[in-house]
């Protein structure tokens, strides 16, 4: 199938699950019931559940366009801003300042420094030369564990009113996000989507390694920066509203490079829409479990992401994926003589070729 439509047919997928998601709750609401809405029915859907099923649909979005890029750069398949440690940094600035009893608007603020504060420590390891892909991921879940016992000091020392906030804060919940709120995480997400896309070739050099991406005209040092100060915005600004959710930055990139390979042109795309897809039905699944009560849509996340691991290994062939890796890199051994050409004269072999190039490698 093509790969443009792939993403048709995910995005079609992730409306029919905001759609569902916003008729599910216990006020029994049909969709035939939109032409002739009481009061009351309006209120539930258009100020309760249309902005819940909004959060987790563009949070999925933002966690799941964050993991792509994530292990695109480090080329790594268990890099996301969770396992990196950024997530709980930032959840970690958001509960010294939830103690600090500041409002929601300096939450986010403290987010995005702490989370910032834990990108610049993982990109300082980068750089290193002796230091490979595996420390670096050792040196993210080291970050986040100093972090997560932080949060926990806090959640010690603070009184019982801060103390019901940040553990509530904590579980990742969608039900509490204003409409600002929500624009705020939409305009970030399209703002990284845009900066992302400009990039997508760069990024899908980075995937040949980076030696070869150097060769090819690409400045590795400045697009890792860039890079990571965007992620750790998109996950600091996510975590700020709706807490820390886990396994959706790392399942949807697996997913979305199945389907559609390693050309970050579509890659970025699919995953994020993946991401929205499977937070959708986390929040349907939220509803469900008991009646009149809402389950934290973090803890939802995380249960359904080891069946959804399985599925992934499992449920569809493995040679396929390891095929696929195996061609990759068997086309690019025959760049050498190339890349050896664009390494004297690399400002030659920029853009213009590149897409030429990266297409008939990639696919």
């Amino acid at each position: 199938m093509n790969r443009n439509k792939k993403i048709i047919i995910s995005t079609i997928l992730l409306i029919i699950a905001a759609t569902i998601d916003l008729f599910i709750g216990d006020s029994k609401i049909a969709l035939s019931d939109l032409s002739n809405l009481s009061e009351i029915q309006k209120t539930i859907i258009f100020d309760i559940r249309l902005p819940e099923v909004l959060t987790a649909s563009i949070v999925g979005l933002s966690l799941g366009l964050g993991g792509a890029i994530m292990q695109t750069i480090l080329n790594n398949p268990l890099a996301d801003p969770f396992t990196l440690g950024i997530s709980s940094a930032a959840g970690f600035g958001a509960s010294l300042f939830l103690i600090l009893g500041l409002s929601l608007s300096y939450v986010a603020f403290g987010s995005i420094i702490f989370s910032l504060i834990s990108m610049f420590f993982v990109f300082y390891i980068s750089k290193k030369k002796y230091m490979n892909t595996e420390d670096m991921i050792l040196a993210g879940i080291a970050v986040k564990f100093f972090f997560d016992s932080l949060t926990s000091l806090l959640q010690y020392i603070a009184t019982d009113e801060a103390l019901a906030s940040i553990v509530f804060w904590l579980f990742g919940n969608v039900t509490k996000t204003t409409t600002v709120e929500i624009l705020i995480i939409l305009a970030v997400f399209l703002i990284i989507v845009i900066f992302s896309l400009k990039d997508a070739w760069k990024l899908t050099a980075m995937r040949f390694g980076e030696d070869r991406a150097k060769a090819m005209g690409v400045d590795t040092k400045i697009l890792k920066l860039k890079t990571f100060i965007l992620v750790s915005i998109l996950a600091a600004v996510s975590v700020s509203y709706v807490g820390i959710i886990g396994f959706i930055g790392i399942l949807a990139p697996h997913f979305a490079r199945r389907m559609v390979g390693e050309d970050q042109r579509y890659y970025l795309i699919l995953s994020a829409i993946i991401g929205g897809i499977l937070l959708v039905i986390s929040s349907m699944v939220t509803k469900v479990i008991k009646t009149g009560v809402v389950v934290p849509i973090g803890i939802i996340s995380s249960l359904i992401g080891l069946p959804l691991i399985f599925v992934m290994l499992f449920g569809v062939k493995n040679d396929w994926y390891k095929k696929s890796y195996n061609k990759l890199w068997q086309k690019s051994y025959r760049w050498y003589k190339f890349c050896d050409r664009a390494r004297k004269s690399p400002c030659s072999y920029g853009p213009k070729w590149s897409w030429k190039i990266l297409n008939s490698k990639c696919n």
